[in-house]
């Protein structure tokens, strides 16, 4: 078996484990302290926001944005931003 052979036998492999179904939202505001993935789990989308590496919201894409507990003024900026920028409804649990 050849080098390019192997390579695709393992890509294939691992075509389905989770850290080839995430992918990093570029959003235009707050880059140095707001991180948003999108996560393929089975057919939806899932959307976790971190602010200063903490998780502090999350949610299916297009649908409801889901924040469990208060943050600063701060990360509830970044939150907010979010839930507008990927046009998703904000639900506050707290």
């Amino acid at each position: 078996m050849n080098y390019l052979d192997r390579a695709d036998e393992v890509y294939e492999e691992r075509r389905d484990e989770a850290w080839m179904n995430i992918n990093i939202i570029q959003l235009d505001k707050y880059k140095a302290n707001l991180t948003v993935t999108r996560e393929r789990l089975g057919n939806d989308y899932h959307i976790n926001v971190f602010s200063y590496e903490t998780l502090v919201a999350t949610g299916l894409e297009g649908g409801k944005l889901m924040q469990s507990q208060w943050h600063s003024t701060t990360t509830q900026k970044h939150v907010n931003y979010v839930a507008k920028e990927l046009n998703m409804e904000l639900i506050k649990l707290f």
